[in-house]
């Protein structure tokens, strides 16, 4: 299985949230930067719940062609200003991780229950877990929810259903119904210098055009990351509207 990095719940475990990093980044980095990005009372999103466990898996180490050196990703990408260009070369980095994800997301709803587990990325990791969301199987079940924060499209098609066979995975019984009843977060800043905010405006709609029920949310500052504080009190927001018990002090 995928390596990762994990943070106990301090709690009882109710909930866990599965959080992809983005480009160039790794498992490490995206924790500490969540940890230190913080609401209006100061509090990060793991103060604010305490009884969630977060996992953060960790990219291998690829060859990456626009920067022409080996660097920590999720898949090869050519310009994160135009992810449709040279499509070919995302194929195999996604079709190597995301059964993998697929594998550790079912894993940990075994323990707290699939409609008790958060799938999340930035950036690339967006991107990522968006696939992995589309791939989950099993009739009748739902994640807890899905956040993505600076994120696109890749590889994507006119329904759910060409997109998988875009990435043309072996996984059996991916489920229309996991994605569908799933409650999706978008949120996206306008000055984001990576991610052009257009992008995330296209995912929301692809999203919305596949049937899923979206919350987008846009920022006009913030960068590449959760704007803050107010992002966060969106997402902390949104959580507890799925069900998530906040810290009493929060």
């Amino acid at each position: 299985m995928i390596s990762t990095v994990s943070l106990p719940a301090h709690n009882e475990h109710t909930h866990t949230v599965i959080y992809l990093h983005g480009h160039c980044s790794s498992a490490h980095v995206v924790s500490q930067q969540l940890w230190e990005t913080r609401d209006c009372r100061g509090e990060s999103v793991q103060h604010i719940f305490p009884s969630v466990k977060w996992v953060f898996p960790q990219a291998d180490e690829i060859f990456v062609t626009r920067l022409d050196q080996t660097m920590r990703e999720w898949f090869d990408l050519v310009d994160i200003q135009d992810p449709n260009k040279r499509r070919e070369l995302q194929d195999p980095g996604l079709q190597d991780v995301v059964p993998q994800l697929v594998e550790l997301v079912e894993y940990e709803g075994r323990i707290v229950g699939l409609e008790n587990v958060i799938l999340a990325g930035i950036s690339q990791g967006c991107a990522t877990a968006i696939h992995v969301l589309l791939n989950l199987r099993g009739q009748n079940r739902r994640l807890c929810a899905f956040i993505g924060t600076s994120g696109w499209m890749s590889l994507g098609g006119s329904s759910a259903q060409e997109s998988r066979e875009l990435l043309g995975l072996e996984i059996a019984g991916p489920s229309d119904a996991v994605y569908r009843n799933t409650p999706v977060f978008i949120c996206h800043c306008a000055d984001d210098p990576s991610v052009p905010i257009k992008q995330g405006r296209q995912l929301r709609d692809t999203l919305i055009a596949y049937g899923m029920t979206v919350t987008w949310k846009e920022y006009p500052t913030g960068g590449h990351w959760i704007n803050c504080p107010q992002g966060v009190e969106d997402i902390a927001d949104f959580l507890r509207a799925q069900g998530l018990a906040r810290n009493r002090y929060s």
